[in-house]
């Protein structure tokens, strides 16, 4: 009977024994902050060490090229388009004449009013010349003054009719207020009756590009004016512009469906050849920071908990799995900065 207790005894010692057993070895598998250890699967597993280089933290931003000069002249009033002097391509000078209307009526009219001035002031020198002893002995009387005052108004009307025909006689031809290269004619046929809408003249100075993109509201507090960029052109992949932030729109960009704004970004090149057209796309890389000779490991190395910690596997020279707190910088597309936590000897444990 005794034996038999005793046998129980060792049993229920026995298997005391081997759920702490059980417990301890399951708490070893955790580290401090409860999170699972894995085991190293060679067969799966990437070991990577951490490295030495340089780190440029970016933004890219999808946009096109735009220019600053651009010019959509139109004539000032109706009339029959009488001469065009520019096509579609032609190159520009400031001030250079594109196209005419007909000015033989305005010309009739600046004549008329020419003779309608003449007479007028004739009346007014009558007028003056009645009332010539009443104005030097000073006895004119309130109608006297009114006669005075409404020849002079006439006069002055005159003068104002004739400027403005003359002014329309001037502005029957139109001419580009910009140096550039025409890129639209609305209507490039002489002898035709137009209206302003229908007679426009775009001219655009291929040297006054730049590229412009837009940026979502999380990010435009990340960048300022002058800040550092490199430009590439979809049609020129292997060209690399050096460019800066010109300029950032306080108003968001109307018409998207979330809040974006414009940013522009100098384009300093010689487009005399016109390679660089309006309209081509590509991509602005923004310059945010900069950690020379970082530490550094692949952004998949680095594995984040529920309270958004960021730690790493490491193995010890047992190739056990060890887990790792460390303090993470900034992030490109495929490296991430440690900061602290691990030194660049150690080797890097990728789960798959």
């Amino acid at each position: 009977m005794l034996k038999t207790l005793k046998n129980k005894k060792t049993l229920i010692i026995i298997a005391i024994l081997v759920i702490l057993f059980g417990f301890f070895f399951y708490r070893s598998q955790k580290n401090a902050n409860g999170q699972d250890i894995p085991k190293f699967e060679p067969e799966k597993d990437e070991v990577v060490s951490p490295k030495v280089m340089d780190l440029d933290e970016t933004i890219t931003l999808a946009g096109k090229i735009d220019a600053v000069s651009k010019a959509d002249v139109r004539f000032q009033t109706s009339g029959r388009l009488a001469w065009v002097g520019v096509k579609v391509g032609d190159s520009v000078h400031k001030w250079q004449s594109l196209a005419s209307l007909d000015k033989i009526e305005l010309r009739k009219s600046l004549e008329k009013q020419f003779n309608d001035y003449k007479s007028q002031l004739d009346t007014f020198q009558d007028v003056q010349d009645t009332y010539k002893t009443e104005k030097e002995n000073f006895t004119l009387t309130d109608e006297m003054q009114r006669i005075l005052n409404r020849s002079q108004n006439g006069l002055n009307n005159s003068v104002i009719a004739y400027e403005l025909a003359d002014l329309a006689v001037k502005y029957a031809t139109i001419w580009s207020p910009i140096n550039g290269i025409v890129v639209g004619v609305d209507q490039p046929n002489a002898g035709i009756n137009i209206t302003p809408a229908s007679a426009s003249f775009l001219i655009i100075d291929p040297n006054s590009i730049y590229f412009k993109s837009e940026i979502d509201e999380e990010d435009v507090s990340r960048i300022y004016l002058g800040q550092k960029t490199q430009i590439t052109i979809d049609t020129f992949p292997d060209n690399t512009f050096e460019s800066e932030i010109s300029y950032i729109s306080f108003s968001p960009v109307v018409g998207q469906a979330s809040t974006v704004y414009e940013v522009r970004f100098k384009l300093d090149i010689d487009n005399q050849d016109l390679k660089y057209r309006l309209g081509m796309n590509g991509d602005a890389a923004i310059l945010i920071s900069q950690a020379p000779k970082a530490i550094v490991l692949p952004i998949e190395a680095v594995n984040q908990d529920s309270d958004g910690k960021y730690y790493v596997y490491t193995l010890n020279s047992q190739d056990q799995v060890e887990i790792k707190n460390i303090t993470t910088g900034i992030e490109t597309d495929n490296n991430i900065q440690i900061i602290s936590g691990i030194s660049e000897n150690e080797k890097i444990l990728i789960k798959q």
